[in-house]
């Protein structure tokens, strides 16, 4: 105890604010386990009450943790005020993103109750479902600033690296307020029995798990992953909360077309049936492949002058996505399957209408 003091001390005298935070946090953690509940209670109060965060995150931003080896930044951050993204969720998982946020949001009420409860949450499901959008807009909600790992700075081809490398990053995001995200997890929690691994993986999976457990109750924590059927059990027991981001369904396919167009107009505006379509050839595509083809007709129209979204565009975004291979009778029939006339693709796509109708007359 009388470490953290005098390294508080120290913290005041030099106008650390990060070494003060950092120190009182740990002073509260030993506090509590000694069973001084009721003053590890008003220190972490006076922190999140005293404690300029903006002064805080300056001082972090000046100490940026390195790779000892690449001298790399291993951390990014990203300030509360820098998203201010729509994001589009199923019911479910706006509950379970909400029940998170007002977690993080009302720490000093349930440390007053003796509650005591990591805040940590683990994301996963297929690649562009949003999973880094949630953890932008969590970051936006409670008005804490993002330190996003860098994967191509943490892990090190060098022996013990890598696990030095993660404690620096806990150490770090310790230190003020924040939420730390750790982006395709999976790269450095992977099972222990992964065969094709070496010892080194072991030595990374018990400082991830010991860096988790020692983290201050004042520390958010946030990993996603693609793989979640490789993270180590053990790993996966540390998150308090746990959501699936799956594939949109119909209705959040045709939330995330509206946000999409924002800005821009299209020449299927008011068309039910048109845009029931795009809904349904949308299924089976992530926010991120739907807002790629979005982005692509935008594109398009800013060159063409036109300004418009165009639904055969959209039409063509979606076939090129779901056929790596195909034809362009394949494509006729999937465009007249969804509404456009031949004249309309011929228009588009430059081909003969006799052409077009003999694609059409194909069984």
């Amino acid at each position: 105890m009388n470490t953290e003091v005098l390294r508080i001390i120290e913290g005041g005298l030099a106008n650390d604010h990060r070494k003060i935070i950092s120190y009182a946090n740990r002073l509260a953690d030993r506090l509590d386990k000694e069973g001084e509940s009721p003053l590890a209670k008003c220190i972490r109060q006076k922190l999140e009450t005293s404690v300029p965060h903006s002064a805080a995150i300056a001082d972090a931003l000046r100490t940026i943790p390195l790779d000892s080896d690449s001298r790399l930044q291993i951390v990014e951050v990203v300030p509360s005020d820098s998203h201010r993204q729509k994001i589009v969720l199923s019911p479910l998982v706006e509950k379970q993103i909400k029940e998170f946020v007002d977690l993080v949001k009302n720490t000093s009420k349930l440390e007053v109750a003796g509650i005591d409860i990591k805040k940590t949450l683990l994301l996963y499901g297929k690649p562009g479902c949003g999973k880094t959008s949630i953890a932008n807009y969590i970051c936006e909600q409670t008005g804490l600033p993002l330190v996003i790992a860098r994967l191509d700075g943490i892990v090190s081809s060098l022996l013990g690296s890598t696990a030095k490398n993660i404690r620096k990053i806990f150490e770090y995001s310790s230190s003020f307020p924040c939420i730390l995200f750790l982006d395709e997890f999976d790269a450095i929690a992977k099972a222990r029995d992964d065969s094709h691994e070496l010892g080194e993986l072991k030595r990374v999976i018990n400082s991830l798990l010991q860096n988790i457990d020692s983290m201050p109750s004042s520390c958010v924590l946030i990993a996603a992953t693609n793989h979640q059927s490789l993270l180590d059990p053990a790993v996966w027991r540390r998150f308090v909360q746990k959501v699936e981001v799956e594939l949109p369904d119909e209705d959040e396919v045709l939330a995330l077309m509206s946000i999409f167009s924002e800005n821009f107009e299209s020449n299927f505006f008011g068309d039910k049936q048109k845009i029931q379509s795009l809904a349904k050839a949308f299924q089976g595509l992530s926010p991120s492949d739907i807002k790629t083809i979005y982005d692509k007709a935008k594109v398009k129209s800013i060159i063409s002058a036109t300004h418009v979204i165009d639904y055969c565009q959209l039409l063509f975004g979606v076939f090129e996505l779901k056929n790596e291979d195909y034809t362009e009778s394949s494509l006729v029939r999937f465009l007249s399957e969804n509404g456009m006339s031949q004249v309309a693709i011929h228009e588009a796509f430059g081909m003969s209408l006799r052409k077009i109708k003999g694609f059409l007359s194909e069984k």
